[in-house]
């Protein structure tokens, strides 16, 4: 019979193959974009990091975006993304939502992981979808249950994040 820790194992893992799936399959159907379907940005923020930037393609004929990230403040944070964005397409709306899943490697000096992440935001394009507002909310859980600091250290990495910035389409 399992116990308790070898449970806890199986969900960490099928969280980690559900965010590896999904990426997959993103990148497997991936074509060349058209303009102004993707963007930039760069956000300031508070949690993981505390300024990171990154981008993101859009799918041709999908609402779904593949796109990477790095990071840098409390911890050194590079992810590769997929995300979910319904109205990314429709370039009259003034506010495009979205869900994002990624796979994401975090690291400071006594702590390093594989972690998954799930968060969402949106983007605020004010004028044109050259350039707007982005904010966003995200939690990261290890890959593994395994406690990767060194024995005798106290580090709690924040693995959580909350910031707003700058989109930039294109």
């Amino acid at each position: 019979m399992a116990d308790a820790r070898d449970m806890s194992r199986l969900r960490v893992t099928a969280r980690a193959a559900a965010a590896a799936a999904t990426i997959v399959g993103c990148l497997a159907v991936a074509r060349p974009v058209s303009a102004q379907s993707n963007q930039a940005y760069l956000s300031i923020g508070a949690g993981a990091t505390d300024l990171s930037g990154g981008a993101e393609w859009l799918v041709i004929g999908t609402p779904v975006a593949v796109g990477a990230e790095l990071g840098a403040g409390n911890l050194l944070v590079a992810s590769l993304a997929a995300s979910y964005q319904p109205f990314a397409r429709q370039l009259q709306r003034k506010v495009h939502p979205f869900l994002r899943v990624s796979l994401t490697t975090v690291s400071s000096s006594p702590y390093a992981a594989a972690c998954v992440g799930l968060g969402g935001g949106l983007a605020y394009w004010p004028r044109s979808p050259r350039i707007g507002l982005r904010v966003e909310a995200a939690k990261l859980w290890p890959a593994f249950d395994e406690d990767l600091s060194p024995a005798g250290e106290t580090f709690v990495p924040r693995l959580w994040t909350l910031r707003a910035g700058v989109a930039f389409g294109w």
